[in-house]
């Protein structure tokens, strides 16, 4: 019993020391996967789009966040700027996508073509 709660204690501890990376990593995977449900285009996997997400919540809050004027609750202003953010670099990503050389279309099969 002595060994769960120093368990307990340990995550509880790892938890609030970390907290602030928790968050950011959960809005900007949140962000990322909205982005990649509005744009068109491949998807990327989990890991690149959470980093995308954070870059665009970052990029969003710093360029886009005093042009927002349409909300007034702050927290859904910066969600709302880092979803614009993630966007557009998910644009970028996919025109720097063009010019990589088509693979085989693996999915044909789901088509029966």
């Amino acid at each position: 019993m002595n060994l769960m709660k120093e368990i307990v204690n340990f995550v509880a501890e790892q938890y609030f020391a970390h907290k602030e990376l928790l968050i950011t990593l959960g809005i900007g995977g949140a962000c990322g996967v909205i982005a990649q449900m509005i744009m068109p285009g491949k998807g990327l996997g989990i890991v690149p789009t959470i980093i995308l997400g954070v870059i665009g919540c970052y990029a969003g809050t710093y360029f886009l966040l005093e042009y927002i004027t349409f909300v007034d609750n702050h927290i859904l202003k910066n969600f709302i700027a880092g979803i614009a953010g993630s966007m557009v670099l998910l644009g970028i990503l996919n025109v720097l996508r063009l010019a990589e050389p088509k693979h085989k279309d693996k999915t044909k099969w789901r088509n029966n073509a």
